[in-house]
């Protein structure tokens, strides 16, 4: 079995984050006491751990996106391929040169 390189990295950020809004709104409201924190860590731990195995799955349930056909999207790049040097200007927007 291979190591979750996808789980092994998602769910301790969810879990970090879940902990670090609930760290802020409690020392926005003016909570400074250790318990902040432990409950942080409790509501990380109670909310992270199921976002993140959710979110893996849907990762990896997702198909991933096409790859474009030209890898610098351009029409011309054919004809630099075979003259690099013939350096060939982008077309100008459409509001461009325009007062």
């Amino acid at each position: 079995m291979a190591f979750p390189y996808l789980r092994s990295t998602v769910v301790p950020l969810a879990v970090a984050v879940a902990a670090g809004i609930v760290i802020i709104a409690g020392l926005t409201a003016g909570y400074y006491g250790w318990q902040l924190f432990v409950i942080a860590g409790l509501v990380g731990l109670a909310t992270g751990v199921p976002f993140g195995l959710w979110n893996v799955r849907r990762m990896r349930a997702t198909p991933p996106l096409p790859r474009p056909a030209s890898p610098t999207m351009d029409p011309s790049a054919a004809i630099r391929e075979v003259d690099p040097r013939r350096a060939e200007p982008y077309p100008p927007a459409t509001d461009q040169g325009r007062a």
